[in-house]
């Protein structure tokens, strides 16, 4: 999609949304937790001390187009030379990527959208962390790497970036982050199924 064509989408989303993102409640639910939370109503940018948003949920695949990914690399238990460039790549259906919007001012701003074959638009991200202890959870705040892979999948489905400075010798995992448009995770139609994302450890030395 080109520029042109991605601001022309931007820019009707907008005015279709606009009300329904910064006043509006769900008329199914009498969804108000907005008017009753004491957290600061959104607007668009990343709040640290989190927020309440009213961005409706939007457009839900049917269940034959859920997303779902995999990690081409690094496989699981790969062993990589410290300090030393490598490309994380991965492969993921049902998902039209190129979709990004502007973190800074327009985060969680639309409502998830699909393609005129009924498949989400967004992007993907890879995070990878390193593991101290196998047996506890990683700290989210915490990260050896962060990527946002906003570019339209060259081959249809796969995306790649490279990790220039490579990392320091340590176990790691890095995984996925699926993401809408406007960056929250993937909207699926059903709740038993298989994850959207993907996850693979790998060891630095």
């Amino acid at each position: 999609m080109s520029l042109l064509k991605k601001s022309l989408v931007i820019a009707a989303i907008l005015a279709v949304y606009i009300a329904l993102v910064v006043f509006a409640t769900d008329p199914n639910s009498d969804n108000n937790v907005c008017k009753k939370s004491k957290k600061q109503l959104f607007n668009g940018t990343q709040n640290p001390n989190g927020e309440c948003v009213t961005t409706v949920l939007g457009e839900i695949p049917s269940k034959e187009k859920m997303t779902s990914t995999v990690i081409l690399f690094p496989n699981e238990n790969t062993v990589l030379k410290a300090n030393t460039a490598f490309t994380v790549k991965t492969k993921t259906n049902f998902l039209t990527t190129g979709f990004f919007d502007d973190p800074a001012k327009q985060y969680y701003l639309f409502p998830q959208t699909l393609d005129n074959n009924g498949v989400i638009q967004g992007h993907s991200h890879v995070t990878i962390q390193q593991i101290q202890n196998p047996n506890e959870p990683l700290d989210a705040q915490v990260f050896a790497f962060f990527k946002g892979l906003n570019d339209p999948a060259a081959n249809g489905n796969e995306l790649d970036v490279q990790v220039d400075k490579g990392l320091p010798a340590g176990n790691y995992r890095v995984c996925t982050m699926v993401a809408s448009f406007a960056h929250q995770p993937t909207l699926m139609p059903i709740a038993q199924r298989g994850a959207q994302d993907d996850c693979r450890r790998f060891t630095v030395k």
